[in-house]
């Protein structure tokens, strides 16, 4: 394998498949990470584990060990200083009752929200029907699916992704057409919920969340309520609020975050946010965990390698 298609880290633990906003099969996914030498991985899909069970059975047959997992969304509280966060879940039963009626509560609403958002979008004359849009999300529709059909049906109007989401779909977009969902967790919903399906909850990217005016000192608050690990290593270069971030800017991040888990005792994770072509510039591997770091979070976490896994 040439050095350029190999991945830097054996270890990710934050990729998305086309069961949420990703455009990857659950099974091309762990193809990919596999022939790039990821040995460990997790798809994190966003409030699905649709995805979880054909990510397992094709780690298995390309001797990937699969870490069964989820990526919640959680309800914005400016006033808590809380905006746009994401709990992972990791270790998850991906067939616990309770968590799969959570679940579909959550996507129930995350329809709803969708629609609406996308009629306040063709509210400004965009041309984006509601029925294409539910069509391309494989699983949970996101903002990603609205933007890759406005993209598609408006070339004259966006020019990429990135555009749609900067005019409309960021919450401080300049017309921002942000709906507030009907049902939705708090952040210690995120945490409770992870642990009832025998998991664990950690903070995902936490250098990216730029509406908040104190992320360390609401990493202290999580912690304070169940929060047990950071994601530290992350590909901030390629995402909201470092896009394009310099060497050194991302290796203070990174820096920053390791030393806040390592105060606070919070396990320390790592992944890419592969996404696939819906978040071009990431590669399954290209942030995560060097194999050492796996083992020793495995270890004090309690998962057991199975006994195909060598």
């Amino acid at each position: 394998m040439s050095e350029s298609l190999k991945a830097r880290f054996p270890v990710d633990m934050q990729l998305h498949s086309n069961a949420s906003d990703g455009t990857d099969s659950p099974t091309a996914l762990v193809q990919l990470a596999a022939k790039r030498g990821v040995r460990v991985l997790s798809v994190t899909d966003h409030d699905s584990v649709l995805g979880v069970d054909e990510a397992m059975a094709a780690g298995r047959a390309m001797g990937v060990w699969v870490l069964p997992a989820l990526e919640f969304s959680t309800r914005s509280e400016i006033n808590r200083d809380y905006a746009d966060i994401n709990i992972l879940a990791y270790g998850i039963d991906p067939h616990h009752s309770h968590l799969l009626e959570l679940l579909q509560k959550i996507i129930d609403s995350r329809v709803e929200q969708k629609i609406r958002q996308v009629e306040r979008l063709q509210s400004y004359g965009v041309d984006v029907p509601v029925a294409e849009v539910l069509s391309a999300a494989k699983g949970v529709p996101g903002r990603i699916h609205i933007a890759q059909v406005a993209l598609k049906r408006n070339p004259q109007r966006f020019s990429s992704i990135r555009d749609v989401f900067a005019q409309y779909l960021a919450p401080d977009a300049p017309n921002s057409t942000y709906v507030v969902r009907a049902f939705s967790l708090q952040v210690e919903d995120a945490i409770e919920a992870a642990h009832m399906a025998k998991g664990i909850a950690v903070l995902a990217h936490p250098g990216i969340y730029t509406r908040m005016r104190d992320v360390d000192g609401a990493v202290r608050r999580m912690k304070d309520v169940g929060l047990d690990g950071l994601e530290v290593n992350y590909t901030y270069a390629q995402n909201r609020g470092h896009y394009d971030a310099d060497n050194a800017e991302v290796t203070a991040l990174i820096t920053h975050f390791g030393d806040l888990a390592a105060e606070l005792k919070l396990l320390p994770t790592g992944g890419s946010d592969y996404h696939g072509a819906s978040k071009p510039g990431i590669l399954p591997g290209q942030a995560g965990l060097t194999l050492d770091e796996w083992q020793a979070l495995a270890e004090q976490v309690g998962w057991e390698t199975p006994a195909w896994f060598n």
